[in-house]
């Protein structure tokens, strides 16, 4: 399996946005960017959509059975959720689709989201364009990881008068998988002030070193305050077929959800995209499970190259996704710096400054690619430094 994921693909003339950026116009540009892995689609998952092409016609369809009890069996195989129920089970065109509807659902226009910093910045997006008020938490670094200030969580909710709160779990850009006791404090914070959760968890399968805990799962008050939003696009590195599906359990908030969904017509399926996810949870377990293996190698030779080479540089230590937050401010090196001089070196990262409230002089990197390319940008970055 090893060789397939070390397998390098040219991505250049199939409109992929990660490789269709190139500032700085390099002969031999490498793109870490765009949130997308540089390894293929297993085959299964295209085996599962060719064999639907067989019938002639594509025409307006509904999810079937098989597609819920994939769904279903995902859930309980890989997270332990074996207490669902095919009604707690939705399709949504995408996650950041749900964010949106959920947003939309739960709150009024000058309502306060809280939104834990750094942060994925398609939230910031979502909220302003909503109208309601962006309120951040910011994650406290502790010289090993990023954690949650429970005090000044609690703290910005009350202040600023909350209404929801946007859980990205396991976290974007930091890679942080955030153990039971976190997940409960965060709850037992919202429940004492009435606040529904909206817990995007995209990221659920792409953990290392311990099992994805759903926070819908973590009290019986969570089970009834949350909108669970999940895609198997980040997985299977399929984004370019937008499929995803929220998990609610309380009857009285999916409704409520629902119809918000259901108004804006974000939650229409695409045929292919059913395929596709079915394919992919029914036979994708032992492949998931190698591509984790294989990206949490990849993201911890990237934090070992900086920590012995740069020290200076914070990286926290890999527990999930495929993401690298890149601290360089220690160094006193500023953004813009970086972006030039990385840039002149065909090399592309993600600015900080577009994270979520945060500061000059950070990079989010993306390490899913194949370790051959991963050892090349190591040489640059060494050329760069």
């Amino acid at each position: 399996m090893t060789e397939q994921f070390d397998q390098i693909y040219d991505r250049r003339g199939y409109n992929c946005i990660k490789w269709s950026r190139n500032p700085y116009d390099h002969p031999d540009f490498i793109p870490m960017g765009i949130a997308d892995m540089d390894i293929a689609t297993p085959d299964f998952v295209i085996d599962g959509i060719r064999k639907r092409l067989d019938h002639p016609m594509l025409g307006y369809f509904r999810p079937d059975e098989r597609f819920f009890q994939a769904i279903l069996g995902w859930q309980k195989e890989q997270y332990g959720t074996a207490d669902l129920s095919r009604e707690d089970v939705a399709v949504q065109t995408s996650v950041l689709g749900g964010v949106a509807s959920a947003v939309r659902a739960l709150t009024e226009p000058g309502d306060g989201v809280l939104v834990q910093a750094p942060g994925y910045f398609n939230f910031a997006q979502v909220i302003n364009g909503l109208g309601r008020r962006l309120v951040t938490t910011r994650l406290v670094w502790d010289g090993e990881m990023y954690r949650v200030d429970l005090e000044q969580m609690e703290r910005q909710a009350v202040e600023n008068h909350v209404k929801a709160f946007l859980l990205c779990s396991p976290h974007n850009p930091t890679g942080r998988v955030w153990s039971r006791e976190e997940l409960e404090a965060m709850a037992g914070i919202c429940r004492r002030h009435g606040i529904p959760v909206i817990a995007d968890e995209i990221w659920a399968d792409l953990v290392f070193d311990k099992a994805h805990i759903p926070f819908h799962s973590v009290s019986e008050w969570a089970a009834h305050n949350t909108i669970s939003l999940y895609a198997p696009t980040k997985t299977f590195n399929m984004a370019g077929i937008t499929i995803a599906y929220s998990v609610v359990k309380n009857p009285e908030l999916r409704e409520r959800f629902e119809r918000e969904c259901q108004s804006s017509h974000y939650n229409l399926p695409n045929l292919l995209s059913a395929e596709a996810l079915t394919a992919a949870y029914e036979s994708g377990a032992e492949w998931k499970k190698e591509l984790c293996a294989y990206l949490k190698n990849n993201t911890e030779l990237a934090a070992e190259f900086f920590h012995q080479n740069y020290p200076g540089v914070i990286v926290p230590a890999p527990q999930g996704t495929y993401l690298l937050w890149l601290d360089f401010r220690p160094m006193g090196l500023g953004s813009d710096e970086l972006l030039e001089r990385f840039g002149k070196s065909g090399l592309y990262f993600n600015d900080g400054r577009t994270c979520i409230d945060y500061g000059d002089g950070c990079l989010r990197m993306n390490a899913a690619m194949p370790r051959p390319r991963l050892l090349e940008v190591f040489r640059r970055i060494g050329e760069v430094l």
